[in-house]
Protein backbone atom coordinates (compact mmCIF):
# COMPACT_ATOMS: atom_id res chain seq x y z
CA UNK A 1 0.00 0.00 0.00
CA UNK A 2 1.01 3.42 -0.49
CA UNK A 3 0.87 7.32 0.96
CA UNK A 4 -2.24 7.94 -0.90
CA UNK A 5 -4.46 4.75 -0.28
CA UNK A 6 -6.10 3.48 2.67
CA UNK A 7 -7.32 -0.20 3.73
CA UNK A 8 -10.86 -0.82 4.69
CA UNK A 9 -13.24 -4.20 4.63
CA UNK A 10 -16.74 -3.76 3.57
CA UNK A 11 -19.42 -6.14 3.96
CA UNK A 12 -22.72 -6.41 2.36
CA UNK A 13 -26.21 -8.01 3.57
CA UNK A 14 -29.26 -9.08 2.58
CA UNK A 15 -30.23 -7.98 -0.93
CA UNK A 16 -27.41 -6.17 -1.69
CA UNK A 17 -25.12 -8.97 -1.97
CA UNK A 18 -26.07 -9.17 -5.56
CA UNK A 19 -24.19 -5.63 -6.26
CA UNK A 20 -20.80 -7.42 -3.97
CA UNK A 21 -18.95 -9.55 -1.55
CA UNK A 22 -19.88 -10.71 1.30
CA UNK A 23 -16.78 -9.10 2.80
CA UNK A 24 -13.61 -7.58 0.82
CA UNK A 25 -10.88 -5.78 2.13
CA UNK A 26 -10.39 -3.17 -0.35
CA UNK A 27 -7.86 -0.36 -0.86
CA UNK A 28 -9.34 3.05 -1.50
CA UNK A 29 -7.87 6.97 -2.01
CA UNK A 30 -6.94 8.61 1.23
CA UNK A 31 -9.91 11.13 1.91
CA UNK A 32 -12.48 8.43 0.34
CA UNK A 33 -15.93 8.76 0.84
CA UNK A 34 -18.64 6.19 1.71
CA UNK A 35 -19.97 7.11 -1.97
CA UNK A 36 -16.72 5.55 -3.57
CA UNK A 37 -18.10 1.96 -2.30
CA UNK A 38 -21.66 2.66 -3.79
CA UNK A 39 -20.25 3.91 -7.34
CA UNK A 40 -17.49 1.21 -7.25
CA UNK A 41 -20.51 -1.85 -6.89
CA UNK A 42 -22.46 -0.04 -9.40
CA UNK A 43 -25.30 0.27 -6.82
CA UNK A 44 -28.20 1.90 -8.27
CA UNK A 45 -29.43 5.47 -6.89
CA UNK A 46 -32.75 3.63 -5.28
CA UNK A 47 -30.82 1.35 -3.31
CA UNK A 48 -28.33 4.11 -1.96
CA UNK A 49 -30.71 4.65 1.31
CA UNK A 50 -29.19 1.79 2.60
CA UNK A 51 -28.39 1.05 6.27
CA UNK A 52 -24.72 1.91 6.46
CA UNK A 53 -22.62 1.10 9.11
CA UNK A 54 -18.68 2.34 10.06
CA UNK A 55 -17.10 0.51 12.59
CA UNK A 56 -20.46 -0.28 14.10
CA UNK A 57 -22.22 3.12 14.06
CA UNK A 58 -24.56 4.43 11.99
CA UNK A 59 -23.56 7.03 9.14
CA UNK A 60 -26.50 8.32 6.60
CA UNK A 61 -23.97 10.61 4.58
CA UNK A 62 -22.39 9.05 1.36
CA UNK A 63 -19.76 12.02 1.93
CA UNK A 64 -18.54 10.79 5.16
CA UNK A 65 -14.60 10.44 5.02
CA UNK A 66 -13.37 6.65 5.76
CA UNK A 67 -10.10 6.36 7.65
CA UNK A 68 -7.73 3.26 7.51
CA UNK A 69 -8.60 0.09 9.18
CA UNK A 70 -12.33 1.42 8.81
CA UNK A 71 -14.81 -1.80 8.21
CA UNK A 72 -18.13 -0.49 6.70
CA UNK A 73 -21.41 -2.74 7.12
CA UNK A 74 -24.16 -1.72 4.31
CA UNK A 75 -27.75 -3.21 4.62
CA UNK A 76 -30.55 -2.81 2.46
CA UNK A 77 -33.20 -0.04 3.56
CA UNK A 78 -35.72 -1.42 5.56
CA UNK A 79 -39.31 -1.50 4.18
CA UNK A 80 -42.50 -2.01 5.82
CA UNK A 81 -46.23 -0.97 5.31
Amino acid sequence: MNNNTISITVKFFATLRQYGPIKEVLSIPENGEIKVLFDKYDIPKDERRAIILVNGRPHKDLKTVLKDGDIISIFPPIGGG
